[in-house]
């Protein structure tokens, strides 16, 4: 093998690698935020900050705590409860609580999973929503609304996503609803999830993420060139 096809063959393994870590999807789950007012973590190669805020002025909130409820149907979800004095109900979120999650660099969500969203007799909730205000990168902002219709049936306002059922909501079941694509193809920096009502509540499952569209074309731009770069050293070797 000529060296130029062994450094092209070697650099086309190490993007290769590096694009299976940076470039799958990467799923942070609420179960893991602790107890604490808020939790970084790493989702697919840049940090996510998650906070738990309480309030009825989202300009003027004050911190929150996370907590959390006993699982159903094995879904274990995370909500926010106030640093001091009574809480609706503990480990989820309620009106006036608010889970806030910020990027550092630019991210797709391909996934949301929410929990414990009802469409009644169930715990007496009837047509539960979740809202979900987005900031995406180019700083505009958009709102999302999940909405239970029945034990298998949510409706999903945005414009983007699907939204499937991932365990009934019925009672001793998760009601949990996973959205796909929730947010479209643009790079997101934050997202809001709140309740506007007393009766809809909800719990955050799960986040999955992954770059950005832009960042696939540059792996295979860098590809490209790699391939370019040995054709072109094995042409003028033939004239060597």
């Amino acid at each position: 093998m000529s060296i130029s096809k062994l450094l092209a063959t070697t650099a086309t393994g190490v993007l290769l690698a590096t694009s299976a870590s940076a470039f799958a999807a990467d799923t942070v789950y609420g179960k893991d935020f602790g107890n604490g007012s808020s939790h970084t973590t790493a989702i697919n190669g840049t940090d996510v900050t998650f906070s738990a805020k309480t309030g009825n002025n989202k300009n003027k909130l004050i911190e929150g705590k996370f907590s959390y409820k006993p699982a159903q149907d094995g879904y274990q979800g995370v909500g926010v409860s106030p640093l001091k004095g009574s809480d609706v109900t503990v480990g989820e979120i309620d009106k006036n609580e608010w889970i806030f999650a910020e990027f550092n660099d630019s991210r797709v969500i391909s996934n949301l999973t929410l929990g414990l969203l009802f469409d009644g007799p169930e715990y007496g909730d009837s047509k539960e929503k979740a809202f979900i205000t987005v900031t995406y990168f180019d700083d505009t902002t958009k709102e999302f609304k999940l909405q239970a219709q029945g034990e298998t049936t949510a409706l999903w306002t945005g414009g983007f996503g699907t939204v499937s059922n991932l365990s009934p909501a019925s009672d001793g079941l998760g009601g949990v609803w996973s959205i796909d694509n929730p947010f479209g193809d643009n790079a997101v920096k934050s997202f809001v999830l709140t309740s506007h009502a007393d009766k809809s509540d909800f719990t955050l499952y799960s986040v999955t993420a992954v770059p950005e569209p832009e960042s696939y074309a540059m792996l295979a731009l860098g590809l490209g060139l790699v391939g370019f770069m040995a054709r072109r050293r094995d042409r003028s070797n033939l004239y060597v």
